[in-house]
């Protein structure tokens, strides 16, 4: 029993830790680093996207990447696209900060996978949010799928997928995937109306308890701005969805589901589910 326990290994030993802070500013490093260690994150830093690099090729396993957009060497938006070529299991979540990012930037960082966007000088409370909001989304998209999109659905029981909730999540998890599918097949420009999209990512930052900003729903529905806007403004005419200042940064507005948004919603994929488990 004894050899037992001393070949398992904790996880510090196997290298995991909550936040991996890269930027090449140190004194905005050492301050990051020591809210996060006050809000009890296992952190690590790294001057740079290489030096990242190297720390994960070393053996550290984040949960969660804080990167800098502007840095030397290899900046923030190389450093991402780097990361998507790890294994899905391996690859962190990746929150970026940035005192010079514009709308272009949001766009830029989301379609490369990057979670949220935040502005220097960067909110400590809010930056914790949005690390412990990745960590519950990583630990969501963890859950190994054994089947392709749909393909669990029809052959789970009823006692199998007993939590509505968990049930809602497998459900948009399979429509996400159909978008990505349908977007590798199809022109873009063919499904180019935003406002189901955008129903679908604040459903999805409801059941992960994240926040989300007008500009990051923009940016993620992958039309110009305006258009986003537009559309958003439809949404809240017809009483989906509500927009509120943020009280702890007054450049920022966040965007939820209204409570008839969400019930809305949610009847939608008590039908979808319906109709599937009945097929």
């Amino acid at each position: 029993m004894s050899s037992m326990n001393k070949s398992v290994k904790s996880p510090a030993e196997r290298g995991e830790i909550d936040v991996l802070v890269v930027d090449d500013d140190a004194d905005a490093v050492t301050e990051l680093m020591d809210y996060l260690a006050r809000a009890r994150l296992q952190c690590r830093s790294a001057p740079d996207g290489g030096a990242a690099l190297q720390l994960l090729a070393d053996g550290v396993r984040p949960q969660v990447v804080v990167s800098d957009l502007q840095m030397p060497k290899l900046n923030g938006m190389e450093f991402v696209d780097r990361l998507g070529r790890l294994p899905g299991m391996e690859r962190p979540e990746v929150i970026f900060v940035s005192g010079h990012a514009g709308f272009d930037d949001a766009v830029a960082a989301l379609r490369l996978g990057a979670r949220d966007m935040l502005t220097k000088p960067v909110d400590g409370p809010k930056l914790v949010q949005a690390i412990r909001s990745a960590q519950l989304t990583r630990q969501l998209r963890s859950i190994p799928a054994t089947d392709p999109p749909g393909d669990a659905a029809r052959t789970a029981t009823p006692s199998q997928t007993a939590d509505p909730s968990q049930r809602r999540r497998e459900a948009l998890k399979d429509l996400k995937a159909m978008r990505r599918l349908r977007s590798r097949y199809f022109p873009s420009d063919l499904f180019s109306d935003p406002c189901w999209e955008m129903l679908l990512d604040l459903y999805d930052a409801h059941l992960s308890r994240a926040e989300v900003t007008v500009t990051s729903l923009g940016a993620a529905s992958g039309v110009p701005q305006t258009t986003a806007l537009r559309r958003m403004d439809t949404l809240q005419s017809h009483g989906l969805i509500s927009r509120s200042d943020d009280k702890d940064d007054q450049r920022r507005t966040i965007i939820r589901l209204t409570p008839a948004g969400l019930a809305a919603v949610e009847r939608f994929f008590e039908t979808y589910l319906g109709r599937r488990t009945a097929g």
